[in-house]
């Protein structure tokens, strides 16, 4: 049978390694074997393979190429200087010139907000199994892989070994993952832009309307003005149709501002979004 999605986790990450166990134990995936990939560990449950990989999940490359699939969704560790407890969903790549974490520079993934967005709300239903001081975050476009050709995204636990390791919080981010590749029920898609890495804005918009958030530029994105290219790849590497920005208007400087404006309607963005 054709498998529809695929699971990935890197074995050397603790966090991805106890969502995936949760995945596996809790929705009840059987392992299987896959000729001639000794070290893939591989497992399905009806049309969702998950699989435990070397290396870190950001310089997964190949993946796309070896499944056959449709879309493939990270479980992953998130780190952060903080160290504050946090559940992120974010889509890979790389929006300048930088790619110290895997992908190629100024290239973009696929990406797929409605089932983004689907990660992000269970994130929060199951916030409240957790601690209080855990946070849930959209987070800007980041790191690789970006050469995959259909959309991905990461779902995180961040940001210490105590919360990659914590049962509850494996059991969160299994169930967000799991959400992600349910049944849509619409959403608009869009990109956002301005703030800070973490998004909250765009986040409680997010999971207040029925717009779907995929890419973001942060506005540390801009520090060098706005690359033309890699604007255009988050709308044209958005799944299906995408011509809406939703901008945090206070999160841009006015003269950044209203150059992206400038640009977006040029590219032939009809609906800006102010947050």
């Amino acid at each position: 049978m054709f498998a529809i999605f695929l699971i990935a986790a890197s074995k050397e990450d603790p966090a991805g390694l106890n969502i995936a166990q949760k995945l596996i134990k809790e929705y009840g995936f059987k392992r299987l074997e896959k000729p001639g990939s000794p070290k893939l560990d591989l497992y399905r449950k009806d049309d969702v393979q998950l699989v435990l990989i070397e290396g870190p999940c950001t310089h997964a490359s190949q993946l796309s190429r070896l499944f056959p699939v449709e879309a493939v969704v990270f479980a992953s560790k998130h780190r952060s200087e903080s160290l504050e407890p946090t559940l992120t969903v974010h889509v890979p790549g790389n929006l300048t010139s930088e790619a110290k974490q895997g992908g190629r520079p100024r290239e973009l993934a696929w990406a797929w907000p409605q089932r983004m967005r689907k990660a992000l709300l269970a994130l929060m239903e199951g916030k409240n199994r957790l601690p209080s001081d855990f946070r849930v975050s959209l987070e800007a476009t980041h790191h690789g892989p970006t050469e995959l050709d259909v959309p991905v995204w990461f779902v995180e636990i961040g940001s210490s070994e105590a919360q990659w390791k914590n049962d509850e919080a494996g059991r969160v981010a299994a169930d967000a993952v799991w959400a992600s590749l349910g049944p849509l029920a619409g959403g608009r898609a869009a990109v956002g832009f301005g703030g800070g890495h973490y998004s909250p804005k765009h986040t409680e918009f997010c999971a207040e309307t029925d717009y779907a958030i995929g890419h973001i530029f942060p506005k540390y994105a801009f520090a060098s003005g706005i690359d033309d290219e890699v604007l255009a790849q988050a709308f044209s590497k958005t799944w299906g149709e995408c011509h809406v920005a939703v901008v945090d208007w206070k999160g841009l400087q006015g003269g950044l501002r209203r150059v992206l404006l400038e640009k977006l309607e040029v590219m032939g963005v009809g609906e800006i979004v102010k947050i």
